[in-house]
């Protein structure tokens, strides 16, 4: 890991740690700074502001959490493992949802689980001999995806009452059983082949 990369974690940490007690609009730079005990100017290297540093957030815990295994992981692990990701780190989540001028965590978890989505769905057709345009492929997607993050955002503001092992054990058996019906019926009328 390079330097730079590690310093930014080092950053992101500090604020991840400060946004467990106190809201993002009230810590300041030199807050962020002082907790990771570098000089303000640092923080300037690399983020233009807080904002910068929150997306970076977003798109670097999300990726690292889902895009990086999608090639070699099975999609029940990585179900698993999001939903102890989100459950260690839910006193962050339920702060920053309260932010809304920037990129939102919704947009950037949308974006992967999308991904993750198309991979589900790809295996779940190879699997029973289905056909399905990309156009259908692309809408299921983005529906099972809007419903995820949904969940997931209601599931960490309500103080992931569910632990997290049901939380992933319910997602797996949603499609398991209904993506999977969905699949065969969609695959199955004529006007949506190709």
């Amino acid at each position: 890991m390079s330097a730079s990369m590690i310093t930014k974690k080092t950053i992101a940490n500090a604020l991840k740690k400060l946004m467990e007690k106190e809201s993002f609009h009230k810590i300041s730079v030199s807050d962020i700074m002082s907790a990771c005990q570098m000089r303000r100017q640092t923080f300037y290297y690399h983020f233009q502001d807080k904002y910068e540093l929150l997306s970076w957030i977003y798109k670097e815990e999300t990726k690292e959490n889902i895009t990086d295994f999608l090639d070699y992981e099975k999609w029940e692990i990585i179900f698993d493992s999001l939903f102890y990701y989100f459950h260690k780190n839910q006193r962050f989540y339920r702060n920053t949802f309260k932010v809304t001028e920037q990129n939102s965590f919704q947009d950037y978890l949308f974006e992967h689980t999308k991904n993750l989505y198309i991979k589900i769905i790809d295996e779940l057709l190879s699997e029973s001999h289905l056909v399905m345009t990309g156009v259908i492929k692309q809408t299921l997607a983005s529906f099972y995806s809007h419903g995820f993050v949904g969940t997931v955002k209601e599931w960490i503001e309500n103080y992931c009452v569910v632990p997290p092992s049901d939380m992933a054990l319910l997602m797996k058996h949603m499609i398991n059983n209904q993506v999977v019906l969905l699949l065969q019926q969609t695959s199955d009328s004529s006007s949506l082949r190709g």
